[in-house]
């Protein structure tokens, strides 16, 4: 079995509404993809990159290609899985600068209790698809979306064996819930502060 130690960074967003690669956001004077990699690396054996253009990344290893292009996270999940040493993969994206390695851990021990096939967190009335786990049961499910053109993840998970955390219990280790924070415009790297 292989083992429960890979984290992928989705960095092949088109940083439209940012206005810059998202990839390039520096606090104070570090990459935030370094740190985030950083803080990873203490709670996964591998790290690896999820890009749609691989002369984004020129200084990293570990740095994978859209299999499909212009799919969204959908697209990044399908191909992280295809190269992820470990039977489960936790996904993030590069613009989400808080890393809860609590949280993390605490995914980890439901899937070991239980094998899902994903683990989300609710939001809400939404369920948050990234800084979740996905099992790699989950490709042919993911190739066959991809292909039909269905890339919205919500739908995908919904034909899975999934688990929802509840938000009262990831609000016991991320009170207002900044580990999903993103960002996605210029007003947003204000959060960065907080890093």
């Amino acid at each position: 079995m292989k083992l429960l130690g890979t984290a992928a960074i989705l960095c092949g967003g088109k940083s439209t509404r940012m206005g810059f690669d998202k990839c390039s956001i520096k606090v104070k004077d570090r990459l935030l993809l370094d740190i985030i990699i950083e803080k990873l690396s203490q709670a996964f054996e591998e790290v690896i990159l999820v890009t749609n253009d691989k002369s984004r990344l020129p200084n990293y290893k570990n740095v994978y290609v859209d299999e499909y292009k212009d799919c969204g996270p959908a697209g990044g999940i399908y191909t992280a899985l295809l190269y992820s040493k470990s039977k489960y993969l936790f996904a993030i994206g590069c613009d989400m600068p808080f890393v809860n390695l609590e949280y993390i851990s605490y995914m980890k021990g439901l899937i070991k209790e239980n094998e899902y096939d994903c683990i989300l967190t609710q939001k809400g009335n939404w369920v948050e698809p990234l800084y979740a786990f996905y099992s790699d049961d989950m490709i042919s499910l993911f190739k066959r979306s991809l292909e039909e053109g269905r890339y919205r993840l919500i739908d995908i998970i919904s034909k899975s064996n999934y688990f929802i955390v509840e938000e009262k219990i990831a609000r016991s280790f991320s009170k207002y819930l900044e580990i999903f924070s993103n960002l996605n415009f210029i007003s947003d790297l204000e959060i960065l502060k907080k890093v």
